[in-house]
């Protein structure tokens, strides 16, 4: 039987690899991690956990043949001994929840693991926070890493329409229906949570309601 696998996918989630350690989305060896979903062939094209045979010293060593191939259940569907990132119940679980998702960007990054340390929410203070990531960024409840605490506490911070959440003493969440989206929204949370921060050095910070941005006559049209 032909292989469903296809190593375009895994250049992808390489190349992606690479950018996300260059955009300092994780300060090195394997924090964080990337996934793309192809649900016609019911495969994820993950980031693998280093083992004695692969070092990963950063993100930006990753080469096409280091990802990993799994299912929905978890279950590698290449031989060898690479095996995915612990994370994966928590891209899983989001797979599972959300079926119009297709990437997950799980990152380690400055300024939105400062709200995550101290288990807030980034508030909703910025148009685009509303209009690309549903909101404010809700911190989700602590969970072990590697945890099915940790990927149910993420599924229910993310909600039905939220594109970001944040791991409590952890990191974040960023997700779309395309890698480059899910970049781009994780670009997002951590240009939102920066500004906050540094919007309290001059004072309280003027959140926003969701149906106070947009003008009535735009909307449908963007």
């Amino acid at each position: 039987m032909k292989s469903k696998v296809r190593y375009e996918y895994k250049v992808m989630i390489a190349e992606g690899a690479h950018l996300f350690f260059e955009k300092k989305l994780t300060p090195g060896m394997d924090s964080g991690d990337l996934s793309f979903y192809d649900r016609e062939a019911g495969l994820i094209y993950i980031c693998p956990r280093p083992n004695e045979n692969l070092e990963i010293t950063d993100w930006g060593v990753l080469r096409p043949e280091d990802v990993c191939v799994i299912d929905i259940d978890n279950n590698c569907v290449e031989g060898g001994i690479l095996l995915p990132t612990v994370e994966s119940p928590t891209h899983l679980a989001i797979y599972r929840a959300r079926p119009e998702i297709n990437a997950i960007v799980h990152s380690h990054p400055i300024w939105s693991s400062s709200f995550a340390i101290t288990g807030k929410d980034i508030p909703l203070a910025l148009a685009e926070q509303s209009l690309f990531l549903g909101g404010e960024v809700r911190c989700a409840e602590y969970g072990l890493v590697g945890s099915e605490t940790l990927a149910n506490n993420i599924v229910k911070a993310l909600g039905a329409d939220r594109n970001a959440a944040l791991m409590r003493n952890h990191g974040a969440v960023a997700i779309g229906k395309t890698l480059k989206e899910a970049f781009v929204l994780a670009d997002f949370v951590e240009h939102g949570a920066q500004v906050a921060i540094m919007a309290k050095l001059l004072g309280e910070i003027i959140e926003i309601e969701p149906d106070n941005i947009l003008d009535p006559s735009l909307i449908g049209k963007i």
